[in-house]
C-alpha cells in the first residue's frame, strides 16, 4: 500500500447528511470518507463522499445498502452486471465493479482531494433491500480492503 490511513475517530455521537441522506455516526467509530470508482479506464467517480465504518470483524471488501448505493451514486445495482456473488452471513450477494477512493479529511470534513485508492479484487457488495435489515446500517469497509 502507497499511502498510511490514518482513521479519526468519531469524538461524539453526530449527524451528518451526504446526499441530504441523514446519518447518525456513534462515538469512537472508526469512520473512513469515501467516495466509489467505478472498475472502468480512467475510473470515474460515481456520485457523492459518504462515511463508511472501518470493521475488523468484516472479513469481506466493502458491503453497502442499497438504498444508500442508490441515494449516494445515483445508480440501481439491480441494473448493473454483477461480477462476483459471495456469501456473507449466510446469504449469497452480488458483487460490482467499483473500488473505493479514500479522501482527505481538513477539519473532520472530507475535501475532494483523494488520498488514496482502496482497490476490491471481487467489487463492492451491495445488499439488497429485502436483506438489509440483516446488516450494518451504514456502509462497511472489511479487512479485505485494507
Amino acid at each position: 500500500m502507497g499511502f498510511r490511513l490514518r482513521l479519526p475517530l468519531v469524538a461524539e455521537d453526530h449527524t451528518t447528511s451526504p446526499g441530504g441522506v441523514p446519518i447518525a455516526l456513534r462515538r469512537y467509530q472508526p469512520v473512513a470518507w469515501v467516495r466509489l470508482a467505478r472498475w472502468e479506464t480512467p475510473a470515474v467517480p460515481s456520485g457523492v463522499a459518504f462515511p463508511a465504518v472501518l470493521d475488523t470483524g468484516n472479513n469481506h471488501w466493502f458491503l453497502i445498502p442499497s438504498s444508500l448505493f442508490r441515494v449516494w451514486t445515483g445508480l440501481d445495482a439491480s441494473q448493473l452486471d454483477r461480477f462476483h456473488t459471495v456469501l456473507v452471513n449466510g446469504v449469497l450477494l452480488g458483487c460490482y465493479g467499483f473500488n473505493l477512493d479514500l479522501l482527505r479529511l481538513r477539519s473532520g470534513r472530507p475535501t475532494e482531494r483523494v488520498a488514496g485508492r482502496l482497490q476490491t479484487e471481487r467489487g463492492i457488495v451491495v445488499i439488497p433491500p429485502e436483506q438489509e435489515h440483516r446488516f450494518p446500517r451504514l456502509p462497511v469497509i472489511g479487512v479485505r480492503c485494507l
